[in-house]
């Protein structure tokens, strides 16, 4: 198969896999395809091979969806089946607080493209809070946790990105979130 058919093979997929699912947008039913959308947008704008965009557009379809791990390896193969694992939480049965810990402290033993995946996912999360304040209203009471919990979880994630070795997408990443900070 080759790499266009792979991205289209996975953007086929997750739309359909996350075709119940909507943002978190105050009175507005945006679905969930738009994130996909952004990380692969993000992504390729950055440069990154076929199987590292593919795996950014399946990115959520292991903790959201009820895929398995062996059902991705079945559909993509083994290399993007394993960056969606490594861009997933490991485990959804934990409480928020202690799989968000996991997470971040996850994130700095990833491979540059699983950090890459999880930069790009929180990147088009900042700009969809953004334009979702601007457009339709104030999106932080849709998350249960708020504003500020947020915000120090995405200032951990920018200060261990901050260590890896510079990158415009590590860039990116901070100028976004200071962007998000202003809302």
């Amino acid at each position: 198969m080759g790499s266009p058919a792979l991205l289209k093979l996975a953007l086929d997929w997750a739309a359909f896999w996350h075709k119940d699912q909507v943002r978190k947008y105050p009175g507005v039913s945006v679905p969930y395809v738009s994130h996909v959308a952004g990380v692969v947008a993000i992504l390729s704008r950055h440069g990154f091979p076929e199987h590292v965009v593919a795996a950014g557009a399946l990115h959520d379809v292991l903790e959201d969806c009820g895929v398995t791990y062996e059902r991705l390896v079945e559909k993509f193969g083994s290399p993007v089946a394993d960056l969606v694992r490594d861009a997933s939480e490991e485990d959804k049965s934990l409480g928020w607080e202690e799989r968000k810990r996991r997470y971040l402290e996850h994130f700095s033993i990833k491979s540059w493209e699983a950090q890459a995946i999880t930069l790009a996912d929180k990147i088009d999360n900042f700009e969809s809070i953004i334009l979702c304040a601007n457009e339709f209203g104030d999106p932080w009471p849709m998350f249960k946790r708020g504003r500020d919990v947020q915000l120090a979880r995405f200032r951990d994630l920018e200060a261990r990105a901050r260590a890896l070795p510079s990158h415009p997408l590590i860039d990116e990443y901070v100028t976004t979130l200071a962007s998000l900070e202003a809302v």
